[in-house]
């Protein structure tokens, strides 16, 4: 329409922007500010004109804009927008709305902006209308538009109210509406289908009700966030508008399968077919797929009958719905029917039903039969995929067939496909703890990681243990460090596992840097990191620095326990250091602590070695005292005790003692009283024990010949030495590298430095590698004699073989040379080279 032209205008205000409604995003007006008054009709008449101007240039007056604008509220421009809607051109108009709210700040209501919408949409504009309501619903996110509402809750009901309400009788109302349901599914992911269902609900009341598509967009979508009650409702109200057809019935049976509600499914299949809709292919899909979920196999094929009756032809999906509910249900021997059938009707299987035959092999311990399936596959122009592979390399695992596991894993790996983090953590795990390979699991976890997957806290703990324990104590920590480098948090488990392996490797410089680095990055501790941590300081006889971990457990609010206390005590034992070793006795008792058979029985084992047995007996008496009965290991302790003190029978009788108590006697006991007697001389003795460890089931070891051997060589006896290293070899025990040193101990006692020399060749040749200490009993048995080049030969063997002298070594030498009247030579090794190797004269 023509509009007239404009009227003689009054002087222009100061150009700003309305002050009518300050608001912002979802917020309500400013209840202090006082609404302009309302324009007399003739002001109305020249708003309406310049109005009508703005919504049809098409480019924006900016004066113009804010002269009106600063005439105008919110609810007057409703009420223009709603007389001047027949002239109202969309991009003008929009432009209008863009300039006064971003540029004026001017605050529309939920009305003025569904009139856009509506005016974009009668022009095919759909883009910028669904554009506009996507702002218009975003309520306080980025990019939405501020709204004028008495209740900023209300925002989406009251978009969805005025949409509905400015409706004009000569559209089709369905048009806005559609795209406001279509919006809400389609663009806000989360919270779309609740969204859509909120505006169904608003429409529907209001007497409105989106289009028959748009109806099935909405169920289509509740039914893939597996919402039944709303798919429910939301067909029972559309059908008071609309008449539904195949593509609104099949939805809502889909999401009553889902939910396992499968006679209602049922139910509404029948009424579908009594209302003339004929079901298509994915309807009979969705209903036999939640008949296999339910085990309903048999219900489930005969609606396969029933859709093959109906002339509707079974997919390849519907054969590989029910081919996977044969198989979940383990009923393999009706599968073949099932690919007859498929091949009778010129469907050939695809990847889908291979991936489920495979699985269902795979799960039943049949890994052949899923390999043989693997490779029909590949014979068929079809390339195995991820789920193929991981389905495998589980199966293969189930049935322990590892490397063949580990080959097909690499094979994905070299495909770039995507593998289960559990596959990762099986293969890593037995390479680990079976095969031993830890270069190949150390590549996988290390693949495991670029691919950002996070191994297991049990494997994580596995991996370090079994590096540690192979003496792979580096890579241990380096793979403790990358999981923190990549912000996998590593339990206190795991790190007690490294730590503990770097104490066992008296690396203790590693394991304080490792409680460091937790205490910094706020990693939990608890009392075993303490007490693993002690432990190693006292295996090092560092037992300051145990004190100290102790006093800093305390400060960290952990209570030292038993563990604590019997490591403490343990390595004060272990020094001689007996006097601080009561004194913490009495602290563990001090703390509502009760002492164990380990603390009496290494507090037992402490004074027999530094030859103080009647204390130990005090401590045997008060272990009693407290309930508590000896074990062997402290009836070795005792009998130890004695044989150090010379006093044989009272070891002896201990012996007796031990089995009229019922406690057997182990190869320790037998070993400690030998021993004893070999000592004193009375090797004979010794040799009649092995009649009685053979009477009580015990074998001789390499240690207990090793004992007697000794004996024999001390009192010069190198022939019965011998015979018991025959009767060794004939029980099929090899000699070690003490056995070695202290026949060669005898030989040389005995002046036979030659048959010495041919022992130590014997060592090398068997693989033995000697120590410093055999060593030195040959290098002082060929100084005493005098030959000082074969003992200065076996000192340089000991140097290329990277072995260090020690200060026995260097007397050895100097007493051999100063025996040969060489005292210049002699000097310079005590001056030079004593010196170099830092040993003191």
């Amino acid at each position: 329409m023509r509009l007239p032209p404009p009227l003689p205008r009054k002087p222009r205000r100061p150009l700003c922007c309305s002050r009518a409604v300050p608001c912002s995003s979802s917020a309500a007006p400013d209840p202090h500010h006082h609404a302009t008054p309302p324009p007399a009709a003739a002001d109305t008449s020249l708003l309406r004109r310049d109005l009508a101007l703005l919504l049809s240039r098409p480019s924006i007056d900016a004066d113009l804009c804010r002269e009106t604008l600063a005439r105008l509220s919110p609810r007057l421009l409703d009420r223009l927008l709603l007389d001047l809607r027949p002239a109202i051109k969309p991009r003008p108009a929009l432009r209008f709305f863009s300039f006064a709210s971003g540029h004026c700040g001017f605050c529309f209501t939920p009305r003025s902006y569904s009139i856009l919408v509506h005016a974009l949409l009668r022009s095919n504009l759909a883009a910028p209308a669904r554009l506009l309501l996507i702002r218009l619903i975003s309520g306080g996110a980025g990019g939405s538009l501020p709204l004028l509402l008495d209740d900023p809750s209300r925002r989406f009901p009251e978009i969805v109210r005025s949409l509905a309400d400015t409706v004009s009788a000569d559209e089709p109302p369905s048009g806005a509406l559609d795209t406001l349901v279509h919006v809400c599914c389609t663009q806000f992911r989360s919270d779309g289908p609740k969204l859509a269902v909120a505006a169904f609900q608003i429409l529907v009341e209001r007497g409105f009700c989106p289009s028959l598509k748009t109806c099935n967009l909405l169920l289509s979508s509740l039914s893939k966030v597996n919402d039944c009650k709303h798919a429910h409702m939301v067909f029972d109200r559309m059908r008071q508008f609309v008449v539904p057809d195949a593509y609104s019935y099949t939805p809502v049976i889909d999401v009553f399968c889902k939910n396992h509600e499968v006679a209602e499914a049922i139910t509404l299949f029948s009424e579908m077919e009594s209302s003339g809709i004929r079901p298509t292919v994915v309807t009979y899909n969705v209903l036999i797929d939640g008949l296999c979920k339910k085990r309903m196999l048999d219900e489930a094929f005969r609606f396969k009958e029933k859709m093959v009756r109906s002339s509707v032809k079974p997919s390849v999906v519907t054969f590989n719905v029910l081919i996977n509910g044969l198989v979940k249900c383990n009923r393999f021997g009706d599968v073949e029917s099932v690919l007859k059938e498929m091949d009778e009707m010129g469907i050939l299987p695809n990847e889908f039903i291979y991936n489920t035959l495979i699985d269902g092999h795979c799960r039943m311990g049949q890994s052949s039969e899923a390999l043989k399936l693997r490779n029909e596959m590949v014979a068929k122009g079809m390339e195995p995929n991820s789920v193929t592979y991981n389905a495998l390399v589980k199966g293969l695992c189930m049935s322990g067939k590892m490397e063949l596991a580990e080959y097909l894993l690499d094979e994905m790996l070299s495909n770039g496909m995507e593998i289960n983090v559990g596959l990762f953590n099986s293969i890593i795990f037995w390479l680990v703890t079976k095969a031993l390979r830890f270069d190949s699991a150390l590549r996988l976890f290390r693949e495991m990681l670029l691919r950002n997957l996070r191994p297991n806290d049990s494997l994580m703990t596995s991996v370090i243990k079994g590096l540690c324990e192979n003496g792979k104590h580096r890579q241990a920590i380096d793979i403790w460090f990358k999981m923190l480098e990549k912000g996998f948090g590593v339990n206190t488990i795991t790190s007690n596992a490294l730590i503990h392996g770097l104490c066992e490797s008296r690396n203790m410089k590693e394991a304080v840097r490792l409680l460091r680095t937790m205490l910094e990055k706020g990693l939990a501790l608890d009392r075993v990191t303490y007490n693993t941590l002690i432990s190693g300081c006292c295996k090092e006889g560092k037992m300051d620095e145990g004190f100290k971990l102790r006093d800093d457990m305390v400060k960290r609010g952990f209570k030292p326990d038993i563990i604590t206390y019997n490591t403490l005590i343990h390595g004060l034992c272990n020094l001689g250091r007996m006097e601080e070793t009561i004194t913490l006795l009495h602290d563990l008792k001090n703390e509502g602590l009760v002492p164990d058979l380990f603390t009496f029985s290494t507090i037992i084992d402490g004074y027999c070695k530094a030859k103080e047995v009647h204390k130990a007996k005090i401590y045997l008496k008060e272990m009693a005292s407290w309930g508590l009965e000896p074990n062997s290991v402290i009836y070795n302790s005792l009998i130890g005790g004695y044989c150090r003190d010379g006093k044989i029978s009272e070891a002896y009788n201990l012996l007796d003692e031990m089995k009229s108590k019922g406690i057997a006697a182990t190869s320790v006991t037998y070993c400690t009283l030998m021993h004893g007697m070999c000592d004193v001389g009375r090797v004979e003795e010794a040799k009649n024990l092995i009649v009685k460890m053979r009477e009580d089931g015990l074998e001789l070891n390499v240690v207990s010949y090793t004992i007697l051997i000794d004996g024999y060589c001390k009192i010069g006896q190198m022939d019965e030495a011998n015979k018991v290293l025959e009767e060794m070899h004939a029980s099929g025990l090899a000699p070690n590298k003490v056995t070695y040193t202290v026949l060669m101990r005898g030989y040389c006692k005995m002046e036979n430095y030659d048959a010495a020399a041919k022992l130590l060749d014997e060592m090398l040749d068997n693989g033995i590698v000697p120590d410093v200490v055999t060593y030195n009993t040959l290098m002082s048995g060929f100084c005493n004699e005098g030959r000082m080049e074969e003992a200065f030969k076996i000192s340089d063997h000991m140097t290329q073989e990277n072995m260090v002298l020690d200060e026995v070594s260097y007397t050895t030498l100097v007493h051999g040379i100063t025996s040969v009247g060489c005292q210049n030579e002699a000097a310079s090794i005590s001056d030079g080279s004593i010196i170099k190797q830092g040993i003191g004269p």
